[in-house]
Protein backbone atom coordinates (compact mmCIF):
# COMPACT_ATOMS: atom_id res chain seq x y z
CA UNK A 1 0.00 0.00 0.00
CA UNK A 2 1.12 3.56 -0.95
CA UNK A 3 0.34 6.01 2.62
CA UNK A 4 0.66 9.92 0.77
CA UNK A 5 1.08 12.17 3.93
CA UNK A 6 1.09 15.97 3.40
CA UNK A 7 0.89 17.33 7.45
CA UNK A 8 3.75 17.69 9.44
CA UNK A 9 5.40 14.91 11.61
CA UNK A 10 3.70 16.18 14.86
CA UNK A 11 0.08 16.25 13.22
CA UNK A 12 -2.66 13.30 14.18
CA UNK A 13 -2.79 12.76 10.32
CA UNK A 14 0.85 11.70 10.99
CA UNK A 15 0.26 9.43 13.88
CA UNK A 16 -2.61 7.83 12.65
CA UNK A 17 -0.73 6.80 9.32
CA UNK A 18 1.92 5.73 11.87
CA UNK A 19 -0.15 3.30 13.50
CA UNK A 20 -1.64 1.53 11.00
CA UNK A 21 1.31 1.06 7.89
CA UNK A 22 2.72 -2.56 7.87
CA UNK A 23 6.13 -3.56 6.62
CA UNK A 24 5.97 -4.21 2.90
CA UNK A 25 4.13 -0.51 2.78
CA UNK A 26 5.53 2.74 1.06
CA UNK A 27 5.04 6.07 3.02
CA UNK A 28 5.21 9.58 0.63
CA UNK A 29 5.94 12.35 2.78
CA UNK A 30 4.03 15.65 0.84
CA UNK A 31 3.99 19.02 1.25
CA UNK A 32 4.35 20.00 5.17
CA UNK A 33 5.40 16.43 5.98
CA UNK A 34 8.28 16.86 4.53
CA UNK A 35 9.21 18.79 7.92
CA UNK A 36 10.33 15.27 8.96
CA UNK A 37 13.13 15.89 7.70
CA UNK A 38 14.33 17.73 10.73
CA UNK A 39 13.34 15.11 13.32
CA UNK A 40 16.20 12.42 12.76
CA UNK A 41 14.43 10.32 15.58
CA UNK A 42 10.80 10.60 14.46
CA UNK A 43 9.13 7.25 14.47
CA UNK A 44 8.72 6.85 10.65
CA UNK A 45 12.33 6.77 9.69
CA UNK A 46 12.93 3.90 12.11
CA UNK A 47 9.99 1.64 10.88
CA UNK A 48 11.39 -1.86 9.38
CA UNK A 49 10.24 -2.66 6.18
CA UNK A 50 8.30 0.23 5.49
CA UNK A 51 10.07 2.32 2.72
CA UNK A 52 10.01 6.29 3.98
CA UNK A 53 10.20 8.74 1.07
CA UNK A 54 10.37 12.82 1.02
CA UNK A 55 9.07 14.73 -2.44
CA UNK A 56 12.50 16.29 -3.31
CA UNK A 57 10.67 19.01 -4.72
CA UNK A 58 8.74 19.60 -1.52
CA UNK A 59 12.19 19.68 0.56
CA UNK A 60 13.96 22.32 -1.64
CA UNK A 61 11.02 24.16 -1.72
CA UNK A 62 11.01 24.46 1.90
CA UNK A 63 14.40 25.20 2.79
CA UNK A 64 15.67 21.71 3.72
CA UNK A 65 17.64 20.32 1.56
CA UNK A 66 20.46 20.35 3.80
CA UNK A 67 18.65 18.59 6.13
CA UNK A 68 17.77 15.64 4.29
CA UNK A 69 20.67 14.17 2.74
CA UNK A 70 20.82 11.08 4.81
CA UNK A 71 16.99 10.97 3.78
CA UNK A 72 15.29 8.79 0.97
CA UNK A 73 13.93 11.08 -1.48
CA UNK A 74 11.37 10.94 -4.32
CA UNK A 75 11.06 13.16 -7.48
CA UNK A 76 7.96 13.63 -9.55
CA UNK A 77 8.65 10.95 -12.11
CA UNK A 78 8.64 8.79 -8.86
CA UNK A 79 5.62 9.43 -7.31
CA UNK A 80 3.69 9.03 -10.36
CA UNK A 81 5.44 5.74 -10.86
CA UNK A 82 4.87 4.83 -7.47
CA UNK A 83 1.29 5.71 -7.75
CA UNK A 84 1.18 3.44 -10.72
CA UNK A 85 2.64 0.61 -8.65
CA UNK A 86 0.22 0.31 -5.79
CA UNK A 87 -3.23 -0.47 -6.49
CA UNK A 88 -3.83 0.49 -2.69
CA UNK A 89 -3.31 4.25 -2.02
CA UNK A 90 -4.30 6.05 1.16
CA UNK A 91 -3.54 9.76 1.50
CA UNK A 92 -3.41 11.24 4.94
CA UNK A 93 -4.57 14.89 4.97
Amino acid sequence: MLHIVNKPPEHSAAYQMLAVVSPGDTVLLIEDAVQAVLHDAWQGWRMEGVEMLALNEDVVARGLSGYASDKSLADMQMFVRLTEQHPQILTWY
